[in-house]
């Protein structure tokens, strides 16, 4: 079934929206008091090929391009790395559409599966190898940008509008499936990192000034400046980037409007052989989104992208994250590299639901959204310890005439701080290169935040009258991670070991100001402390100068949300679930040559102790556990082919098999929307075995243009057994359903763009560029699944499909003008 309104798993809105004074003066304290230091193993091959001497300065210099060349080429290829790696490079994220996001770029990967419901990152939806995004690291600059307290990222309905960073502030990604070495890992995965990169200022100076036009009324329009070199300040260089984009969405009444800024530094000192580095984001977002899909029966009737008009149903998210970053990195000598990064990440969020009330009566066929309070609790009379034991004076019969009509609208808030350091110390030696690194990082959600209903969206937000969420509720994580890699290069250098370990312990606490099923009610608070050790081993073997071949074994571990920890009904105490484990295993054979490059994979993950949750929403009983088994295994390939200095050719395809390997209760949708019980053998929902993507491209001096196909195979849907089944863990469950499958479908983008030189008053060229997305305008569906009806945690009706569509031709025309 669909999250409920008081799922802990779904919304959480227990905590804050504003910036606690000891957090800002903490932040202040941190940036400035603490020694930072390196972002990345920059400077991995100065043990073999560097002897700098403090007297030669003129030697420094040229040592230090022959360092960033080498680096240069490890981020392009990494070929002797001993796990499946693709990339994501700047070519590729510059020329996206307004329509894409950091999200579907992923896309031009093996084994990514991703879908959104807007244009621009609305609602994103990912799976890696059949792992969802709430199980994936991401890491930004390599600070985890995951929310700590879920264990993951893309939790239903929570920070679903809007990203930490957007294309126009990254230069690269790179995605390392399965369990990555440990200096690449992040936090908290059991299936995948994805690694951003943010833009660096570069060292000319110019600004941009430019804007986009593009269909469902989508407008982009900004500027970018780079000051290069500023005089008297030894090589200081800034970038700074403001972004705004706004479209009414390709689904009728989803309007959203994204607001992205970036402010970036770097100050090189010891003859440019270190560097300070500073990074500040701030991104909104402001956006409708269907926080349940629409029945097909209205779709085939009205129009696939058929919405109910916003004065009917509405889901309102208003999204900011603030991101800052301090770095160092620090050269000793030819042997020793240290430093840290300190960072600090403010979210915040405010939903707001409405449903008209002659949608919420049970007589009423289909679900049309979530966020209306009504749907879950029932009569909500006023009372001095409901509902959820939060007193509240509210008549809603008395205001609005009916329990329906006064209970249609809800306003949530939410945020959470994180604040963190990440020290790492690269040490080179003759035949190894070891890195030393940790994270210390907490984050905190509330108190604060609050949970208001009413019969309109203009209302009172008064905890005791008109609340039934206690803002007094606090979460905390703090995590304590350190690990040590090595990469042992032997026989000539042809043969690299990568042993590695990672050392992670988290402390864990929530608050809950009233204990829904206790009696008294008392406050309460869990908390924990859990630790894993996760050990790495790599091996590739250059069998000649350009054909590697390499195996990797790997255990990943995510820990559990915080919202699971919580007490059960009678004051038995439901404790929240150990991690959740994967080992993973891969193999392959890769080559690099000058022209082509081309690598060859097989994966198996295993994966246990996977989270069941169940909620009895009738009598309030919830069960957290460790039972769960997954199993992934698949091949991938994946290759780039440069024909001559004009065309280039690149693709993949993975094949996956992912299923279950016993029968538990389970969150059985990547979107996190639905929970229900899957059996042993039951493939993953909403995981294609089949996943292939195609690029060609041609740049000749100013014109550049690609023509990207990708394919998404047919995929399991789900359905809800009926509420009559004796079993009452399967009374209105969702599960898989292995004989109906989603169609597949083909997508093809086109790309262009023709930069026309100027050199007139400053201006020194235009560039006019087309983007052309689903260019056969494909009518298709993303997500698809049958259920029932919820009214008051309870299957009514008759089962029907639901479903949400694809985007359908997009075209954007834009135009920008660069000033030195």
């Amino acid at each position: 079934m669909p999250s409920k309104p008081n799922n802990p798993r779904g919304k959480g809105m227990r905590s804050s929206h504003r910036m606690p004074q000891a957090s800002k003066l903490l932040l202040a304290a941190t940036l400035f008091a603490i020694y930072p230091a390196l972002s990345s193993a920059a400077f991995a091959s100065t043990a073999n090929d560097t002897t700098v001497t403090k007297s030669d300065n003129t030697e420094k210099v040229v040592k230090l391009k022959e360092i960033k060349k080498k680096y240069e080429r490890l981020l392009v290829g990494e070929r002797n790395i001993a796990s499946a790696m693709s990339v994501i490079g700047p070519t590729q994220i510059k020329h996206a559409s307004s329509a894409e996001s950091i999200y579907s770029l992923l896309k031009q990967t093996p084994s990514v599966n991703e879908y959104q419901q807007n244009v621009g990152p609305g609602t994103p939806v990912l799976t890696v190898r059949g792992v969802r995004m709430s199980q994936l690291a991401q890491t930004l600059d390599g600070i985890p940008m995951t929310d700590l307290l879920s264990g993951g990222q893309g939790a239903y309905l929570n920070n679903n509008v809007g990203t930490v960073i957007s294309n126009g502030q990254i230069s690269g990604i790179h995605v390392y499936p399965g369990v990555a070495p440990p200096d690449r890992g992040g936090f908290a995965t059991v299936g995948g990192t994805v690694s951003y990169t943010t833009k660096t200022p570069p060292k000319k100076r110019y600004a941009d000034i430019f804007t986009k036009v593009g269909s469902f009324s989508t407008d982009t329009y900004g500027f970018d400046a780079s000051s290069g070199k500023i005089p008297g300040t030894d090589g200081l260089r800034v970038y700074t980037r403001l972004s705004q984009t706004q479209t009414d969405g390709y689904i009728q009444n989803t309007p959203a409007r994204y607001t992205d800024f970036l402010f970036t530094a770097i100050k090189p000192y010891d003859y440019g052989l270190s560097k300070v580095t500073g990074t500040v984001i701030y991104n909104t977002a402001h956006g409708y989104l269907i926080s349940a899909p629409n029945a097909v029966a209205q779709l085939d009737k009205y129009g696939i992208f058929y919405n109910y008009p916003l004065s009917e149903a509405s889901t309102l998210q208003k999204n900011q994250y603030l991101t800052a970053i301090l770095g160092d990195s620090t050269y000793i000598n030819s042997h020793l590299v240290i430093g840290a990064k300190a960072f600090f990440i403010h979210k915040h969020s405010y939903l707001a639901g409405y449903l008209d009330p002659k949608y919420i009566s049970p007589e009423y066929p289909y679900q049309v959204n979530f966020n209306n309070p009504y749907s879950g609790y029932g009569q909500l009379v006023p009372t001095s310890g409901g509902p959820g034991l939060i007193p509240h004076t509210y008549n809603p019969v008395a205001v609005f005439g009916s329990y329906h009509a006064g209970e249609a609208a809800q306003i949530s808030y939410s945020g959470s701080n994180t604040i963190g350091i990440a020290p790492k110390i690269n040490i080179f030696l003759p035949h190894n290169d070891i890195t030393i690194g940790g994270l210390i990082a907490q984050q905190t959600s509330g108190p604060g935040g609050g949970d208001y209903f009413y019969g309109s969206l203009d209302m009172p937000e008064i905890y005791g009258y008109n609340s039934y969420g206690d803002p007094a509720g606090k979460e905390q994580r703090t995590v304590y991670s350190g690990y040590v890699s090595d990469k042992i290069n032997l026989i000539n250098n042809r043969l690299h070991i990568e042993p590695g370990v990672t050392l992670t312990g988290v402390s864990t606490s929530n608050y809950v100001p009233a204990n829904l099923y206790g009696s008294p009610p008392n406050a309460y608070t869990l908390s924990n402390y859990d630790k894993e050790i996760l050990p790495y081993l790599g091996l590739s073997y250059d069998i000649t100068h350009k054909v590697i071949a390499y195996a990797s074994y790997g255990k990943g571990a995510r820990f559990a949300p915080v919202a699971d920890y919580v007490l059960g009904p009678s004051g038995s105490t439901t404790l929240a679930p150990g991690p959740e484990t994967v080992n993973a295993y891969e193999t392959g054979l890769r080559y690099v040559g000058k022209h082509l490059y081309v690598n060859f994979d097989g994966f198996l993950q295993n994966m246990h102790g996977m989270f069941s949750f169940y909620t009895n929403y009738l009598t309030g009983y919830s069960l957290y556990a460790n039972i769960g088994e997954e199993q992934m295994k698949g091949l991938e390939l994946s290759g780039k082919y440069e024909i001559n200095p004009e065309w280039t050719v690149s693709g993949h395809v993975s094949y996956t098999d992912a299923q279950y390997m016993n029968s538990f209760s389970a969150n059985v949708t990547p979107f996190e929307g639905q929970y229900g019980y899957v059996f042993a053998g039951d493939p993953l929902a909403d995981t294609p075995n089949w996943l292939a993507g195609l690029r060609v491209g041609y740049h000749n001096h100013n014109f550049h243009a690609a023509l990207i196909e990708s394919y998404t195979g047919p995929q399991v849907i789900t359905y809800d057994l009926p509420p009559t089944e004796t079993n009452p863990l399967l009374q209105d469950a969702t599960t898989p359903n292995p004989g109906v499958k989603l169609a597949p479908y083909f997508l093809t983008n086109l790309q262009a763009s023709y930069k026309v030189p100027i050199h007139e008053d400053h201006l020194s060229s235009v560039t006019v560029s087309l983007n052309i997305d689903n260019l056969l305008d494909n009518h298709y569906y993303l997500h698809y699944y049958q259920a029932y009806k919820e009214y008051a945690f309870e299957a009514v009706g008759d089962p029907y499909a639901e479903a949400y569509p694809g985007m359908p031709r997009f075209i954007e025309l834009g135009l920008s003008g660069r000033f030195s």
